[in-house]
């Protein structure tokens, strides 16, 4: 983990090309087990979720530089939040980090998260941020954990 200044901030227009690169990785996506977007898909995408008037969508910065980002949209009626990072800055507890500044900006609670069980480092994430396992299953043959922070 680096000494580094991470903070939030709402996702500008000028950010949408680097979270495009990011979620582009093929490694980043055999480990998330999310397929990438092509950039007409990503677009219309990141449409739907600057409109989400429930939504928040938030860059992490650290030093100045846009190193990920973190969703938080309704699921029915539970709060989830996701988050996807560039993989040269993995490691490095930006996610840890921004994930906490965003869990502390939202005040529903409780708050879950979904991911992919071959995801550790993920699952690393959501318990530093004091999330606990709550279930499990399979999606799309995918056998994934369900997370919730109270």
């Amino acid at each position: 983990m680096t000494s580094s200044v991470v903070t939030i901030r709402p996702v500008e227009d000028d950010d949408l090309p680097i979270l495009y690169e990011h979620q582009a990785d093929p490694v980043a996506n055999a480990m998330a087990v999310v397929p990438a977007k092509d950039r007409p898909a990503f677009d219309a995408h990141w449409v739907t979720i600057r409109a989400n008037e429930t939504g928040l969508a938030r860059v992490v910065v650290a030093d100045g530089t846009v190193v990920g980002m973190i969703l938080s949209w309704l699921d029915g009626e539970k709060r989830m939040v996701g988050y996807w990072f560039g993989r040269e800055f993995w490691g490095r507890g930006y996610a840890t980090r921004g994930l906490a500044l965003v869990v502390d900006e939202i005040a529903d609670r409780p708050l879950f998260a979904s991911i992919a069980d071959t995801n550790i480092a993920s699952r690393r994430v959501l318990e530093h941020c004091g999330f606990v396992r709550v279930g499990g299953g399979m999606e799309d043959g995918v056998a994934g954990s369900t997370y919730r922070l109270d």
